[in-house]
């Protein structure tokens, strides 16, 4: 039987792994929708102004995303508030998009300005480093949901998610 400790952390290795997806995933997506939206000229101006910003200047501008994140969450309180939970959900939903795709543009944009801030790059080192061991944390877990899909197999065939979610739960079950 795994330990309390063994538990929490890969609990928080998990959830460090999903903020990384999240973070991979939407900058990608932002970044295909602003290159869809017509606005050549406005986009060709905010990268201009993001060239010239000095580093702090540059740091507070990737800190709006999460300010405007944190305000459009407040809409979606007053939503669920109201009783209007799907609204609400969507509404935070929209929040988080914002939050990851726009930080996660105006990182690509301004990374090595933002890495010239010593302590920015101590973070991000320690960032990666930390990804680093989520990666290892989890491993077992990835290997034992592996053999789960493998005995019931499920690996690499076409098996729909419930197939899988349902041999998972008898794997687990056995043990």
């Amino acid at each position: 039987m795994r330990s309390v400790k063994q538990i929490a952390w890969t609990t928080l290795a998990l959830i460090f792994l999903a903020v990384s997806w999240l973070w991979e995933t939407f900058a990608p997506l932002v970044q295909a929708i602003i290159d869809l939206l017509p606005l050549r000229r406005l986009k060709a101006w905010a990268h201009a102004v993001l060239e010239k910003l000095p580093p702090y200047p540059t740091l507070l501008v990737f800190l709006i995303p999460l300010a405007l994140s944190e305000v459009i969450k407040v809409i979606s309180f007053v939503a669920f508030a109201r009783g209007q939970i799907l609204a609400g959900v969507l509404i935070y939903l929209l929040a988080e998009v914002v939050r990851f795709g726009l930080a996660a543009y105006v990182w690509a944009v301004c990374r090595d300005k933002l890495l010239s801030i010593d302590w920015v790059a101590r973070l991000h080192a320690w960032l990666l480093r930390m990804n680093d061991w989520a990666q290892r944390q989890i491993a077992p877990v990835r290997a034992w949901i592996r053999q789960a899909l493998e005995e019931a197999g499920l690996v690499g065939s076409r098996a729909g998610i419930w197939a899988r979610v349902r041999a998972l739960w008898r794997h687990a079950r056995r043990r």
